[in-house]
C-alpha cells in the first residue's frame, strides 16, 4: 500500500529541513561586520584593538583605547549559488529547471561602542549577526522535493567588560544575548498518486531566545606586537513554538487519503538547536610606522552537533549531521602612505574551510571551501572621525559535487554540480568622544 509509504515522510520532513537548515559550516557563519575586518580579510581582528570594533572581536583590546568612541556599519551582500544538473525521482528526471541563483543580496549591519571609564578599566557594547543564511529557489526547481526556501536569522548583543592586569597582559568578556529565527520550506511527491496535480509545499518555521559569553585576553610584547585570543561560547536554543503547515493545490485536495495523510504534516514541533563555539586567534605588528601585518587562525566547532532531534505530538525523529568543523587562516597588510597620514590602505587573503563533505552537500547550504581576497580604507576626516569602506570577493577552492537525497520517499536524488561565490561591500564611520 503505498500510503505508509508517505506517512514515514511526515515526522522526516521537520527533522531533515531543521538539520540542514542549522549547520551550514563556514557559509552559514558571517563574519563582515565592520569594513575594518572586511578590508584584512578577517587578518588580526583579535588582535588589532585600534577600536571599538574590538568590543566584538576581543573585548580584551578595549584597554588599548584612550577615548570612548562607536563604530557603525553597513554590509551588503550579493552571493551566488547556482546549480547545474538534475533532480531524478522513480527512475525518471523530475520537471523543472535548475532554478538560477538561489541566494538574493541581503543586506546587514553592525554596531560597537566602547565607553572609557579608566585608563586600566573600560566597557563596552556590540550588535552584531554572525551567522545567518537564506537559499531560495522557484516551485519548479529539479531539486524541489529537497528544499525550496531556507532561511537563518541569527542577531547577537554583547554586553562586555575589559581590565588591564600588568603593562603587558588584559583580559576581557561578558554576557552574550541571542535570537534564532528560522524558516524553510519544500515540496512534496505525490505524483505516483496525482501525476499532474501539482506539489504540495510544506513549510516549518520557529524562532527562540539564548544567552552565552565571550572570553578573550591580549598580551603586548611590546607597543608594536601584540597577541590576542577570543573564545565565543556556544548557544543552545529551544525552539518550543515551532510550526508545521501543509498547503494543498486543489487536484490533490479531491484524493481523499492523500488529504488524510497530508494535514498530519499540520503539527506543532519543538527541537533544540545549537550553534557552534568559536575560538580566534591573532596576531599584529607595525613593522615600521607606515606597514603593519596580521594574520588570524579561527576553528569553529560545527562537529559539535551530532544530529537533530525533532518531536512532534506523535513521536520523536533523528537525522545525522554529518559536519565537520572548520578552520579560517587569513593574513593581511596595511600601509599608511607618509604623504597622507590620516589614509590607511589594507588588503587581505583568506583561506575559509567549508563544513560540508561530497557527502553531506546539498540544495540547502552547498557548502565548499572558499578563497578570499579584499582591499579597503581607512581615512580620517577629523582627529575624532575616521570614514571606512571595504570590498571582498570569495571564490571555490574545492569539491562543488553534489548527489545529494532526504531519504523522502518518492523525492529522489538532486545530482550535479554548484558554482559559488559571493560579493561583499561595507562602509562605515568611527567616532571618539
Amino acid at each position: 500500500m503505498p500510503t505508509p509509504r508517505v506517512l514515514r515522510a511526515v515526522p522526516m520532513l521537520a527533522v531533515a529541513a531543521l538539520a540542514w537548515g542549522q549547520a551550514r559550516g563556514a557559509a552559514f557563519q558571517l563574519r563582515e561586520g565592520d569594513p575594518d575586518w572586511l578590508a584584512n580579510s578577517f587578518a588580526g581582528d583579535a588582535a588589532k584593538a585600534y577600536d571599538a570594533g574590538t568590543a566584538w572581536k576581543n573585548p580584551a583590546g578595549m584597554t588599548l583605547l584612550n577615548a570612548s568612541e562607536i563604530d557603525q556599519a553597513a554590509n551588503y551582500f550579493d552571493p551566488g549559488i547556482r546549480f547545474n544538473g538534475n533532480g531524478i525521482a522513480n527512475g525518471k528526471f523530475v520537471p523543472g529547471d535548475t532554478g538560477g541563483d538561489a541566494a538574493p543580496p541581503a543586506v546587514s549591519g553592525g554596531l560597537e561602542a566602547v565607553w572609557d571609564y579608566s585608563p586600566d578599566l573600560k566597557f563596552g557594547v556590540a550588535a552584531e549577526a554572525p551567522f545567518g543564511l537564506r537559499t531560495t529557489y522557484p516551485n519548479n526547481f529539479v531539486g524541489r522535493y529537497q528544499a525550496l526556501t531556507s532561511a537563518i536569522t541569527n542577531f547577537q548583543v554583547a554586553f562586555t567588560a575589559a581590565y588591564r592586569l600588568t603593562p603587558q597582559l588584559s583580559i576581557g568578556g561578558g554576557p552574550v544575548v541571542s535570537y534564532l529565527r528560522a524558516r524553510l520550506t519544500q515540496a512534496v511527491n505525490v505524483s505516483a498518486f496525482v501525476p499532474k496535480g501539482g506539489d504540495p509545499l510544506v513549510d516549518i518555521h520557529g524562532d527562540a531566545f539564548a544567552a552565552g559569553y565571550d572570553l578573550g585576553a591580549l598580551y603586548e610584547v611590546n607597543s608594536g606586537l601584540r597577541f590576542g585570543i577570543d573564545y565565543k561560547s556556544r548557544q543552545g536554543f529551544d525552539i518550543t513554538n515551532g510550526r508545521q503547515r501543509v498547503s494543498l493545490p486543489p487536484l490533490v485536495r479531491a484524493v481523499p487519503f492523500l488529504v488524510g495523510v497530508l494535514d498530519t504534516l499540520n503539527s506543532d514541533i519543538t527541537t533544540q538547536v545549537t550553534l557552534p563555539d568559536v575560538l580566534t586567534m591573532s596576531g599584529y605588528y607595525d613593522i615600521n610606522r607606515d606597514w603593519t601585518v596580521l594574520a588570524t587562525v579561527q576553528w569553529t566547532h560545527w562537529s559539535l552537533i551530532p544530529q537533530i532531534n525533532v518531536q512532534t505530538p506523535t513521536n520523536v525523529e533523528s537525522t545525522p549531521i554529518g559536519f565537520n568543523s572548520t578552520w579560517m587562516e587569513s593574513v593581511g597588510v596595511n600601509w599608511r602612505p607618509p604623504v597622507m597620514p590620516q589614509l590607511m590602505l589594507q588588503c587581505g587573503l583568506l583561506y575559509d574551510q567549508g563544513a560540508n563533505s561530497d557527502a553531506t552537500r546539498g540544495p540547502r547550504l552547498p557548502d565548499e571551501d572558499r578563497l578570499g581576497l579584499s582591499g579597503g580604507f581607512s581615512f580620517a576626516l577629523t582627529p575624532r572621525v575616521r570614514l571606512r569602506a571595504a570590498y571582498l570577493h570569495e571564490f571555490p577552492a574545492g569539491s562543488n559535487h553534489v548527489d545529494y537525497s532526504n531519504n523522502f520517499p518518492n523525492a529522489g536524488n538532486l545530482v550535479g554540480t554548484y558554482n559559488n561565490d559571493a560579493d561583499v561591500v561595507s562602509a562605515g564611520v568611527t567616532m571618539q568622544f
